[in-house]
């Protein structure tokens, strides 16, 4: 039977951070891929080519469904993904990583949701735009949300994608001020 661990998180800083990711109950995929972390194994290639089939499949999922939510599974694959290199202290450098391997010229920006969501779905169906406000809803959820509560619900609690995107511009225009 498993045991409860109680998690203490930071009412500040909510997101996935390796102290929280050691002290809950994850698993057995995550926390194999915890532990290979924690024994400083690397990240091949191909295992960063099989974490953007897996996105990228959420992705063909998501346009085969006709449902109206089916765009949060996607979402949710990326902002899962991205989570994990963030708490390995490597979103930056994957991002720019997975760009490379799929030959995409790199962008002026230096951002690791918009680089996955370039890396994995079909230009002609996401435009920059579109690129733009999916990046500003995970980072809003990245900064916002507790890791207990799944990001679909988090977003549609928030009052949708459009207004998740537009409070994080707000949060921005904010912190430039200051």
């Amino acid at each position: 039977m498993p045991r409860a661990i109680a998690v203490k998180i930071s009412p500040t800083r909510r997101c996935l951070n390796r102290e929280n990711l050691r002290a809950m109950p994850l698993s057995s995929c995550f926390s194999a891929r915890l532990k290979r972390s924690a024994n400083a194994v690397p990240y091949s290639r191909e295992a960063l080519r099989q974490d953007l089939v897996r996105v990228r499949i959420a992705w063909e999922e998501c346009q085969a469904s006709r449902a109206r939510n089916a765009i949060y599974g996607y979402l949710t694959a990326v902002f899962d993904l991205v989570m994990w290199w963030a708490a390995e202290d490597r979103a930056g450098s994957r991002a720019r990583w997975a760009l490379q391997l799929r030959g995409v010229d790199l962008p002026t920006t230096d951002e690791p949701f918009a680089a996955v969501i370039l890396c994995t779905t079909d230009r002609q169906k996401v435009d920059k735009r579109t690129r733009s406000k999916w990046s500003r809803v995970l980072r809003y959820a990245a900064r916002y949300k507790t890791n207990a509560e799944p990001l679909a619900a988090f977003v549609r609690r928030k009052g949708g994608i459009n207004k998740c995107a537009e409070r994080f511009t707000r949060c921005l225009r904010r912190r430039g001020r200051n």
